[in-house]
Formats: C-alpha cells, structure tokens, sequence
C-alpha cells in the first residue's frame, strides 16, 4: 500500500509539472506584418573605385524578412547586399525591396579627383549645360548653376524651330547620362535659348570681367555631318555678342559672322574654348549682374535635318 501511495504521489506531480511548463510557454511569438521599407539615404555620391554602404529596413520597427537589391545601372555602380561600389562615372538608382515594397538612392559616381578633366580642374564656374555626374564633382566651385529648371531657368525652343535629337553614346566627359541633342526642322530657321527670368536672383559674373586673361567659355561639340555652322549668342544685361562655330561663316540679318572655330566632322566630342576677351571685343563686359535674360543663345541655320549636339556650356576661370 506504502508503494501505490508513492507512486500515486510521483504521478501527480509530473502532471503538474507537464501542466506548469505548457502554460508557460504559450508556443511562437506572433509574425510582424511588414508595412513598407525605408532606405538611411535618398541620394549619395561617391568617386570612382569607392565604396558606400546603404541601410535598409522594414517597418514597423521588428519586422523581419530578406531584402533584395538592385542597381538600375550595374556597368556604374552595382550592389551587394546594401553595399554600393563605384565602377565608372554617371548615376545609378539603387533599389531595396521587400515584396510589394520599395525604396530607391540616387547614386552619382564622379571621376577621381586626379582624372577630372582639365575643364573641371577650374573655378567659379558658371553653368548653363552639364552632365549630373560632372555637376557634382564641381559643385562646391559653382558660382552661378544656370541649368533650367523650369521655374525660372528656362531653356526654349523658339516657336518650334528645332526637334529632339537622339544622343546615342557617352557625354564629352565619357558618361552614359546624355546631353542636348537637336535638329533643325521645317521652318526655314532655327533657334533656342536659356532663359533666365526677373525673378531669379542677379546673375554676377564680374570677377570675369576683373580678371578677363584667366576666364573662357567652354562648350563641347560633335557631329558626323560634313558641314554646319552655329551661332553663339551671349548677353550680358547690356549688349549681346554673335560668335560663329563651324565649317562656313553664318548669316544672320544680313550680318556675316565668319568662324572664331570648327570642329572635326567625326562623330566624336570635341571642345571649344572662347577667351573672356574675344566678349570684350564684341562688347559683352559681364561688368554689372544682370537677369531677365537669354544667358546663352543659338542659331542652327534653316537647312532642314541640321543637328546641333553639344554638352559641358559653362564659363570658368581655368586653373593655373
């Protein structure tokens, strides 16, 4: 009798104990619905052959799951589980997903300091066209950033005299981000111009009016076609000045302009540089700022099919 009580005994409390530890543990803790995900950083730059780490995570705050990356443009910068690498210069969206959910960077890559071209070695640049990429590896030396920008930068296309181009290729500084490409079309003419409105700030150039030796006006041009010509018109508030690129000189209300320069008829970029002194010549001083005007302007005749590509427009005072 003394051993069926024992065991009576040993079997009751096993069951409490079996009982205590199953109302403990009370199974897995309920799954996080994931909401969205967030990125640290909507836009990054880095210079070629660098590395940048990108932080995703879900939401709410505790929710788990596998992320995936993705790079719009592997060739510039490609990704590795958030971790950006800079393989050439131009941009790139970096994308993490999760699901239905998706957050983007904007990723630049610009040239090494020592590899910039010699026309971004320069300061107090004035920017009318360039590439994003390049614009970035500058940017901290910009003193006036013309670029449109729809608001009260403007570049027109005057009573529709030009078409859209098709640029195919790398830029003048060999970046896959595109440039102004444009064709004459039907009207007998052509011209376009960067506007800048009363409302924008003043425009003042006049360090390049002081120092007139040490600044140029830069464009990059190319074309396969045998022969065109363009006219550059340039204002200053005050009086504007007719300058003509190309293989033949340029009429333009019964004025002839004949060439400052060409170009080889190569389908490559080439570069132009115009010295502040030749606007002087003209009579463009760049003396007082000055808005509410076309800050660059241009004539591409009026032979239909005529195409007008150029890219990296800027004034600068080049580096000693």
């Amino acid at each position: 009798m003394k051993t069926k009580a024992l065991l009576f005994m040993f079997f009751g409390l096993m069951g409490l104990l079996v009982t205590s530890c199953s109302s403990d543990g009370g199974g897995d803790e309920p799954t996080i619905e994931v909401t969205g995900i967030t990125i640290d950083q909507q836009t990054a730059s880095m210079e070629v052959e660098a590395s940048l780490t990108l932080e995703a995570a879900l939401q709410p705050a505790g929710a788990e799951g596998d992320i995936a990356w993705s790079s719009s443009d592997p060739s510039v910068a490609p990704v590795n589980n958030g971790i950006v690498t800079g393989l050439k210069s131009g941009s790139a969206t970096i994308v993490a997903t999760y699901g239905a959910y998706t957050a983007s960077c904007e990723v630049t890559v610009t040239p090494k300091i020592g590899e910039l071209d010699a026309s971004l070695k320069g300061s107090n640049y004035t920017i009318i066209q360039i590439g994003e990429a390049s614009f970035t590896a500058i940017q901290d030396k910009v003193v006036n950033d013309l670029r449109p920008d729809d608001t009260n930068k403007f570049l027109y296309i005057w009573d529709g005299t030009f078409t859209g181009g098709t640029p195919t290729g790398l830029n003048f500084y060999e970046q896959s981000e595109g440039w102004p490409s444009f064709v004459v079309g039907s009207a007998g003419w052509s011209g376009a111009g960067y506007s800048i409105s009363a409302d924008y700030q003043l425009i003042d150039m006049t360090d390049m009016y002081n120092n007139p030796d040490n600044y140029v006006f830069h464009i990059a041009l190319k074309s396969s076609q045998a022969s065109s010509s363009y006219l550059f018109i340039f204002a200053d508030g005050a009086a504007e000045a007719k300058i003509c690129i190309g293989s033949a000189a340029y009429e333009d209300g019964g004025v002839t302009y004949e060439p400052f320069a060409d170009f080889a008829r190569d389908g490559e970029w080439h570069e132009i540089e115009i010295p502040a002194s030749k606007f002087r010549e003209l009579g463009v001083f760049y003396n007082e700022p000055f808005n509410d005007k076309n800050v660059f302007a241009f004539l591409a005749g009026g032979v239909q099919g005529t195409t007008l590509d150029y890219d990296a427009c800027f004034f600068y005072k080049k580096a000693n």
